[in-house]
Order: structure tokens, then C-alpha cells, then sequence
């Protein structure tokens, strides 16, 4: 791991903090916490976290952008899961760390 941390490049380490700053809004750490529990649509999530639809569609999007959500179409519904465990461990590691 070390190793990979010295190889970080500058477009790497601008990535990570992207990766962070989609992460580092309260309403967008509800949907990624509420989405812990698997694929959900938008409507499930805006009713979830308390927040319009308009809202909810421009959260999603920046953490889709992120690479930290995916979707897919169903009919006329858009679900939206993480995009793969490494994004549950952090989140998981986070609230672990809550207790520190």
C-alpha cells in the first residue's frame, strides 16, 4: 500500500479530492447511507431523505460523476446503488471511526 501512496500522481490525487468533496455534503452522505441497504430509485430516495426530486436527481448525479453511484434503467425508473464495495468500506470505516 505504501508503494501505491508514493505513486500517486497529481490527476490521482486531484481524483481523490473530487472523490471527497462528492462525499463531503450532508445530504449526499443520507442518500449514500440510505443506499448501504441496496438499489433504491429516486423517488425511494428523495422520500428517504427528505428532499425533493429535483434535489435528490442533482445529488445523485454529482456522485454518479463521482464514480461513487451507478444506475440503471428500469422502464421509465432510474435505481441507483454504490458502485462497488470499496465505496461501503469507506463509509463503514468512517463510522467506525466515529468511536475513535
Amino acid at each position: 500500500m505504501e508503494e501505491k501512496i508514493k505513486k500517486l500522481g497529481e490527476s490521482e490525487i486531484n481524483e481523490l479530492v473530487s472523490d471527497y468533496k462528492a462525499l463531503g455534503d450532508a445530504g449526499r452522505l443520507k442518500i449514500i447511507l440510505y443506499l448501504l441497504g441496496g438499489k433504491k430509485s429516486v423517488g425511494e430516495i428523495a422520500k428517504a431523505c427528505c428532499s425533493s426530486q429535483s434535489a435528490t436527481s442533482h445529488a445523485l448525479r454529482i456522485l454518479k460523476d463521482a464514480r461513487i453511484l451507478k444506475a440503471e434503467k428500469n422502464g421509465n425508473v432510474n435505481y441507483y446503488y454504490l458502485a462497488d464495495e470499496h465505496v461501503k468500506t469507506i463509509i463503514e470505516t468512517s463510522i467506525e471511526h466515529l468511536d475513535c
